[in-house]
């Protein structure tokens, strides 16, 4: 009879085993689902995207996935690589004087996003860099592709003084070329399904990429102190140059909202300041924003949104198209065992003017095709080869969160926290059970001998 109860305890003991190894996993949701954020603020369900990811970048790991490997448009999100692939190449100078070229400066909508520069003008590859980091210029992602492709302006074999002899099409073959090296530099980056046809991110069947692949990009980006500083300008003003002959002829503002308002407008409790990364608007993209903060604890959070749909009101849709990136880089935070400090109530900005109250960002139209016909530009109406999630179409309803007055109480211990206590109370009582039943059992093999 020993015998068999020591048997039967051995198989006790693997089955508590088992249920111990899943209090810890029941545990580790518990842990997730008590995040609690500040009322008012879009929580995770909320969320509706094509695709948006979470992760830490200094532990390299995917908190949050949903879609994060399926193509998509991403609008200028693209710049991130056009910024990527301007400090990679070998002259990279952030003194260098680069040429805008007739071509850098048509756009067939005049509100799509541009600094305004002229043909012949001449810039540094930093006031470049400034406006389109800052304000997401696409002229000046062509003029920052034309000088670094080599076959224009400042990488080309010609000198300063015979920059008037370049042909008609120079600038876009130089352009061209760039796009080919953006595309090496995002495999180099471990990207998995990227594929760029322009610098700015106009719609276009061979133009794509992922949540997972921005996430790559953006890690790179932070992690290249130049371009981590652009990331982070809430404003920026170029210097003059010999078309624009005095100062502050240009004065711009960051299209990313966490950037410019900072944590404490956004209620940040496991944010300790928001570092980047990118915006990006076009009809088919839709609502594209990357996000990034440090935790308090100095890790690196970076969240990306692609065709994100949340409320909008027509005088701030830069900040409500912040708002669940904000979210999910608060989770990521939380996640990542950051510690929760209050935040600092701040008062709500005024809002500039939205030119298009319809986009987050101003229009992004591709140049004519009689002015541009070498290259080739993408056709907005195609498709890419992944259809997106039909959830994107859903429109988030979200309260103003600034009528919220801080963190939400403790509600209590919810049903997954008392399933847990049950099993580990279950636990407990079954050791207890099994150590009485072996003491018992000890006691009795002992005595038997001597009745016999």
């Amino acid at each position: 009879m020993s015998i068999i109860i020591r048997n039967l305890s051995k198989y006790l003991i693997l089955l508590l085993t088992v249920f111990f190894l899943l209090q810890i996993i029941s545990a580790a949701a518990v842990f997730a689902d008590n995040f609690e954020d500040v009322p008012g603020w879009p929580a995770i369900e909320d969320i509706r995207a094509s695709a948006y990811s979470v992760y830490n970048a200094t532990t390299d790991e995917f908190i949050l996935e949903h879609n994060v490997h399926q193509p998509l448009w991403n609008a200028s999100t693209t710049k991130v690589l056009t910024a990527l692939t301007a400090v990679r190449h070998e002259k990279f100078d952030l003194d260098a004087k680069l040429l805008v070229s007739e071509a850098a400066t048509y756009f067939g909508d005049p509100a799509s996003a541009k600094l305004n520069l002229k043909a012949g003008e001449l810039i540094s590859t930093r006031d470049v860099l400034g406006g389109l980091m800052v304000m997401s210029a696409n002229d000046c992602a062509y003029v920052l592709a034309e000088n670094y492709g080599g076959l224009y302006g400042y990488t080309s074999d010609l000198s300063p003084d015979q920059w008037g002899n370049f042909s008609a099409d120079a600038a876009v073959n130089s352009r061209q070329a760039f796009v080919a090296e953006m595309n090496r530099v995002a495999k180099s980056l471990g990207t998995k399904n990227t594929n760029f046809d322009n610098p700015c991110g106009w719609d276009g069947e061979n133009h794509h990429t992922t949540a997972y692949d921005l996430t790559m990009m953006s890690k790179a980006l932070l992690e290249n102190d130049v371009l981590a500083d652009f990331a982070v300008m809430a404003h920026y003003m170029p210097e003059p140059t010999n078309m624009h002959p005095y100062g502050a002829w240009s004065m711009t503002s960051n299209t990313n909202s966490l950037v410019v308002y900072g944590t404490n407008f956004f209620q940040s409790q496991y944010i300790a300041r928001y570092n980047g990364v990118k915006t990006g608007t076009t009809p088919l993209a839709g609502n594209c924003l990357i996000g990034a903060g440090i935790t308090h604890h100095g890790q690196q959070i970076i969240a990306v949104i692609l065709d994100g749909s949340v409320y909008r009101s027509e005088d701030n849709s830069y900040v409500n198209l912040a708002l669940p990136v904000r979210t999910l880089l608060e989770y990521g935070a939380y996640i990542s065992g950051s510690d929760s400090k209050p935040y600092q109530e701040a008062a709500l900005p005024v809002f500039p003017p939205i030119p298009n109250p319809d986009l987050t960002e101003p229009t992004e139209t591709l140049p004519a095709e009689s002015d541009i016909s070498t290259e080739n530009i993408p056709d907005q109406t195609s498709e890419p080869t992944s259809t997106a999630n039909p959830m994107s179409n859903q429109q988030t309803k979200t309260e103003n969160p600034q009528g919220s007055e801080g963190p939400a109480a403790t509600s209590g211990i919810t049903r997954r926290e008392w399933m847990v206590i049950a099993l580990s109370a279950l636990i407990v009582v079954c050791v207890i059970g099994i150590l009485i039943v072996n003491i018992i059992s000890n006691r009795k093999g002992r005595k038997d001998p001597d009745e016999k």
